[in-house]
């Protein structure tokens, strides 16, 4: 199993909105076929971060997901979304875990 995490600072006074745009962002991932993120959580210290996890069988199911990702629909959210991040926050990584 491979699993996508994300993480990122959030700018003050935006976790709300943050979660708001997640959440619009999520259903369009279903509507797409795209996995959305089973976890979600965020922690304050020295600030919000938050910290978004996926679950995927295989890198190849990963990579098949990422082609969705250029959808216009999909980059207008991801775009409203990072707005609410601190810049140069964001973190992507992918674990595998033994099947």
């Amino acid at each position: 199993m491979i699993i996508q995490k994300w993480s990122a600072k959030i700018r003050p006074m935006q976790l709300r909105p943050f979660l708001q745009t997640l959440k619009s962002l999520q259903e369009l991932y279903k509507e797409s076929n795209r996995v959305p993120w089973g976890r979600v959580h965020h922690r304050l210290y020295s600030g919000h971060e938050i910290i978004m996890e996926r679950e995927f069988d295989s890198v190849v199911e990963l990579d098949e997901d990422e082609t969705r990702s250029q959808l216009p629909e999909i980059r207008e959210l991801k775009m409203k979304l990072l707005e609410s991040i601190v810049p140069g926050t964001v973190l992507i990584e992918l674990y595998e875990t033994p099947n």
